[in-house]
């Protein structure tokens, strides 16, 4: 199949008009409509090495993004988000269009896949192990993802927790299942990132949103070429990130993890008796810790550490 970066800016620009973009993102594939040059712009800059076709096909959501109304267009520069012709949410500035794509997708999936269990967590993986991260918003959770991302761990996800049950191994019955996608980072930690690893490559900036200002950093291209590979899980880390603390890493028993999890479920409570025991089956095959930390340095070394204790 082609990249994006594959394809001429008019082909794309048409696909995109005309509803016969698809973008593949691990398991999932998405039709997104939008006339919008900015957003255009944005997924040029994020998803260059995803695969893509122009040319219509298979797809699981029918996406758009468009102006509000032909006076808002004008006047008020807003743009809707719709889920086939639905739309969830309030208009947007049009210079947020891509941040606004993102978090729809985000939302369309953690609503509507319910042949796994999900999570909002971040998932990386390093030498065939899961670990989650799973945080509410304004815990650092995106921003060690970023950092653990550009040090040798693979992104499986920076916001969903795709948890099958499928795998045929009675004693590893569960599988994470990759969904990489652009980093969400809000303010100062878009600055400490890019300082940090200044190879990281960015989408464009959206100002004045209910988080501040945010930008997607680019997932990279070994978590987009590997989007299949799937991991069992193996740790949950609750993170906190505390100016000036020292770390502390302390474990979780798994039932206070479950509750913890429970409360950060999109569809914990659809799948009914089957998310219950997948949940269940969770906290038994992976352990958990809290960490907190101030140090980048201090939070992947004791990563590295907790995994390399399951693998010893």
């Amino acid at each position: 199949m082609l990249r994006l970066a594959d394809i001429t800016e008019a082909d794309f620009a048409r696909s995109l008009r005309d509803g016969s973009f698809r973008l593949q993102v691990g398991c999932m594939a998405i039709r997104l409509e939008t006339g919008i040059a900015s957003l255009r712009a944005g997924l040029r800059d994020v998803y260059a090495h995803y695969p893509v076709s122009v040319s219509g096909g298979y797809y699981d959501f029918d996406l758009a993004i468009h102006p509000a109304s032909p006076l808002r267009r004008w006047f008020r520069r807003n743009a809707m988000f719709s889920l086939s012709g639905q739309a969830p949410f309030l208009p947007m500035p049009v210079d947020s269009a891509h941040a606004l794509f993102e978090w729809g997708f985000n939302w369309t999936v953690g609503s509507s896949v319910h042949q796994y269990l999900v999570l909002h967590s971040a998932v990386v993986e390093k030498h065939g192990q899961g670990v989650m991260l799973a945080a509410a918003s304004g815990s650092g959770k995106s921003t060690l993802t970023a950092a653990l991302a550009n040090s040798g761990w693979r992104l499986f996800s920076d916001e969903l927790a795709l948890i099958d049950g499928a795998a045929e191994d009675e004693q590893n019955p569960l599988r994470l299942v990759p969904f990489p996608r652009p980093v969400s980072l809000k303010n100062q930690s878009i600055d400490l990132i890019k300082k940090r690893h200044p190879q990281a490559r960015f989408g464009p900036s959206a100002f004045d949103t209910q988080k501040g200002t945010v930008a997607h950093m680019r997932a990279p291209d070994d978590a987009v070429e590997r989007a299949l590979e799937l991991a069992p899980p193996r740790l949950i880390i609750f993170p906190q990130w505390t100016a000036g603390a020292p770390l502390r890493v302390q474990p979780v028993g798994a039932g206070e993890a479950a509750m913890r999890l429970i409360g950060q479920s999109f569809n914990y409570a659809v799948l009914g008796s089957l998310g219950f025991s997948r949940l269940a089956d969770l906290v038994q095959a992976a352990s958990a810790w809290e960490l907190e930390y101030s140090s980048f340095d201090d939070a992947l070394e004791a990563l590295d550490d907790l995994l390399a204790d399951i693998d010893g």
